[in-house]
């Protein structure tokens, strides 16, 4: 997939028509985030639609190498339910950009996401507090 490693070269957006559904699908799906038949291309379409936000992130071929989903009632509250960056463009700072870019369009609300453990420290750097006492809970789609 992702050719050029430049963070100057890549753009980060969040206009949700850029976004090919297909091609976040195959993100998902690249990353081990689960099977074609959960992100398919039909599934991500409704995904991106129904989201508030969607941020892209993509190089200068025009590949996508990093999306986020988020919802937000831009008074209160806004949820990032996930953020993927191919693995040959992280730690180059466009998390950082694309997290930048999902805080100025809902200043104001207190930000929440869930990550794995090993993501700590991306959010930590990024101003964000680990909550106590906080449990996540999921039940599955079938």
């Amino acid at each position: 997939m992702a050719s050029i490693k430049k963070n100057s070269d890549v753009i980060v957006s969040a206009d949700k028509n850029s976004i090919d559904p297909a091609d976040a699908a195959a993100l998902y799906v690249e990353l081990g985030w689960g099977t074609g038949k959960k992100y398919s291309a039909a599934r991500m379409k409704r995904s991106i639609a129904s989201c508030d936000i969607a941020v892209s992130a993509r190089n200068g071929a025009g590949e996508l190498v990093g999306f986020a989903r988020v919802l937000s009632d831009f008074a209160t509250t806004t949820k990032i339910l996930d953020m993927l960056i191919v693995p040959e463009y992280q730690r180059q700072g466009i998390g950082t950009r694309m997290m930048q870019k999902i805080e100025s369009l809902v200043a104001g609300t207190d930000i929440f996401g869930e990550t794995e453990r090993k993501n700590f420290g991306f959010l930590e750097r990024c101003g964000y507090e680990k909550r106590k006492g906080l449990m996540v809970f999921v039940k599955k789609s079938k």
